[in-house]
């Protein structure tokens, strides 16, 4: 077929989707209902977490929302009616109340559970936008593999890689057919994928901390959302989990930033162009959502600028200039309060005046370049057909025509060159941020009580148009399976569980590979992406298993604290207390007594010399000589005092007293 022929068919296949697409689109009525005065109730306590043992000597900590199950209508097996349980995690305490020694080690987002082999199916159909049914309820009935294991973050990464090199090598050179399937198959997996990591991020976001082991602490918060943010990245499961707590801390002020620009923007926005803004509270949350107002009756702004480009940055038509809005005739308004000095109330609340309102838009605030629109009231299809458009490009040129990276590399650099354009022109070109803006709405509707109901069912009528991924299930049935698969890793938690069997193998590993060298872990790594899983490297199990992990780990503990100290070049003693820096000293040469990894040993030796070297203590100076003296020594040598320190033999005494 000519080359002229096969694009002319393609161009009439697109048409047809798109007309297919337009009539299966949620018409709009024109109307909405106005608002029921109820009055909205702050709570501040919306999530809780629950620990329950895991056996003697672990944790699974659950995240709950309270109230919250009136939407979904399944309250059974949680915590309290009415509550439903979003995230659990797997700390292992080894029997303890010290925090030094824990870790997390399994992740579950409790509302997600395996799609059907339909759905499936559907997902590698080319130019199918839609996810029909619910979802099943039988997939959460199985037992809840976890969505991220914290102990191997760099296995993920392998196994995207090899299965980018399947496709490249196996698939793409095989007729177009194959192509475009497996090529649409994974890029509706991955998006499926990460719509749950980010809202897996945005439940944690909203957790609360506590250091009394009632929940996680800040820093098992951190590091989790920083994996979870990670696994999105090409490499990010191999960042060091020392920098995997830092991006997470970092990624919470990197938020609460671009939420600030872009509050502003979107408030200048609507003073400019004589529409009025209302920061929306959504699941407990109010600094991730904005929404528009058409102030029905009011004459139209004075001229004296152009408003094109803020039509353009806001992703709306000019209101103005629609009939519907200024026409008597048009959609039905909301009825609004504003105080005495002009600013809109929230609802249920009454004021100096009056004003009707018509909604325009739903903004999301988490966008990094500018404030999304995810809901246009006035055009459904609007914000469906763009996410449409994008991904049937992406769909042409990839899986049909066949353009690579490679041998077509020309082209993706002028796309990327033209992405870059449009967002520099108030365009949403990033694919990626758009899905994660969608996921953590999608949800919090489901979870809020808070909202008029008319309202959030107008938003979530509109919010369902734009998803275009067949693996996508229904928020309230992801909803009805997290309370299932809450109550089978309740069950599996027992003595004999699975989850007891998976923390004594994810405990070994730690143990086999703790002290090795950066290559040797690397070569663990390869071998179990290699053999497909089936290869792991885990000590024996032993009686004192429990015990050398909680050396290990508080060896660890201590010595990242003193690695800080090290990293940041000022006098230790300065920014923190110098007994508490002399106890990490001493404790890290007593958990180097039952230690025999020359690497952590040389590591040890390095820090410590670090912290003599900036101190101007005297004492810490002579701490840090007497811990580098022991050991420097052979590990047979050292010997462990019954009070907890260490000594050397006389040998080794009469050398570092002289």
């Amino acid at each position: 077929m000519p080359e002229s022929a096969f694009m002319r068919v393609i161009f009439r296949l697109l048409l047809i989707f798109g007309i297919i697409a337009c009539g299966f689109s949620q018409a709009a009525d024109g109307t909405v209902q106005p608002l029921s005065q109820v009055a909205v109730q702050k709570n501040q306590f919306m999530y809780y977490w629950k620990a329950d043992p895991v056996g003697q000597t672990a944790q699974m900590v659950t995240l709950f929302c309270r109230n919250c199950g009136a939407a979904t209508d399944t309250n059974a097996g949680s915590a309290a009616p009415g509550d439903i349980p979003l995230i659990a995690v797997l700390r292992d305490t080894l029997g303890d109340e010290d925090p030094e020694n824990d870790r997390v080690l399994d992740v579950w987002l409790l509302n997600y559970a395996n799609p059907g082999i339909g759905k499936k199916l559907l997902s590698a159909v080319p130019f199918f936008y839609w996810h029909p049914g619910s979802g099943s309820k039988s997939a959460a009935a199985d037992y809840p593999k976890p969505l991220f294991d914290l102990t191997a973050p760099q296995h993920p990464v392998l196994t995207e890689a090899g299965r980018t090199l399947v496709q490249w090598t196996a698939f793409d050179p095989m007729m177009m057919p194959v192509r475009a399937t497996s090529r649409m198959y994974r890029a509706n997996a991955l998006d499926d994928e990460r719509l749950h990591l980010e809202t897996a991020i945005s439940y944690l976001r909203n957790a609360p901390v506590a250091d009394d082991g009632s929940a996680l602490t800040q820093t098992e918060v951190d590091t989790i959302v920083a994996r979870l943010e990670l696994r999105k990245k090409l490499l990010g499961g191999l960042v060091s989990e020392k920098q995997a707590a830092k991006i997470g801390a970092d990624s919470a002020f990197q938020e609460e930033r671009i939420c600030s620009r872009n509050w502003e923007i979107l408030r200048q926005c609507a003073e400019k162009t004589g529409l009025i803004f209302e920061q929306l509270k959504v699941a407990g949350d109010d600094g991730e959502y904005a929404m528009l107002w058409f102030p029905a009756g009011n004459p139209v702004p004075a001229g004296g600028t152009d408003l094109k480009p803020i039509w353009k940055l806001l992703n709306i038509r000019d209101p103005w200039a629609d009939a519907r809005l200024t026409s008597k005739v048009g959609l039905v308004p909301y009825a609004r309060s504003f105080d005495s000095g002009g600013s809109l109330l929230p609802l249920g609340e009454h004021g100096a005046r009056e004003q009707p309102l018509i909604p325009l838009g739903v903004y999301s605030l988490t966008y990094p370049k500018l404030p999304l629109l995810l809901v246009d009231f006035r055009d459904q299809i609007h914000i469906r057909r763009h996410e449409m458009t994008q991904r049937s490009i992406n769909e042409i040129t990839a899986g049909v025509i066949g353009i690579s990276h490679f041998t077509n590399w020309y082209y993706y650099v002028a796309a990327d060159l033209y992405d870059f354009v449009s967002g520099r022109h108030g365009a949403a070109m990033d694919q990626a941020e758009r899905l994660d803006a969608y996921s953590r709405l999608r949800v919090a509707l489901v979870l809020d009580q808070q909202m008029d109901a008319g309202l959030r069912k107008a938003i979530r009528t509109r919010l369902d148009g734009v998803s275009v991924n067949p693996l996508e299930a229904a928020p309230a049935r992801e909803m009805q399976n997290a309370q299932i698969r809450y109550e089978h890793l309740e069950e599996e938690s027992r003595a004999e569980g699975r989850l007891a069997v998976l923390l004594d193998q994810q405990r070994r590993a730690e143990i086999a590979a703790f002290g090795r060298s950066r290559a040797r872990l690397d070569l663990d790594v390869l071998l179990r992406a290699g053999t497909f899983g089936l290869y792991h490297d885990r000590a024996p199990r032993a009686a004192d298993n429990l015990k050398k992990l909680d050396t290990y780990r508080r060896l660890e503990y201590h010595l990242n604290f003193l690695d800080a100290l090290a990293e940041a070049g000022t006098q230790p003693e300065v920014g923190y207390d110098s007994g508490r820096i002399r106890a990490a000293v001493e404790q890290v040469s007593a958990s180097m007594a039952q230690v025999n990894s020359p690497a952590v040993r040389a590591h040890a030796i390095a820090t410590l010399e670090k912290i003599k070297s900036i101190s101007q203590s005297s004492d810490l100076q002579a701490d840090c000589s007497h811990a580098i003296a022991l050991l420097t020594q052979s590990p047979g040598k050292v010997r462990t005092m019954p009070n907890g320190g260490v000594v050397a033999d006389a040998a080794v005494a009469a050398q570092s007293g002289k």
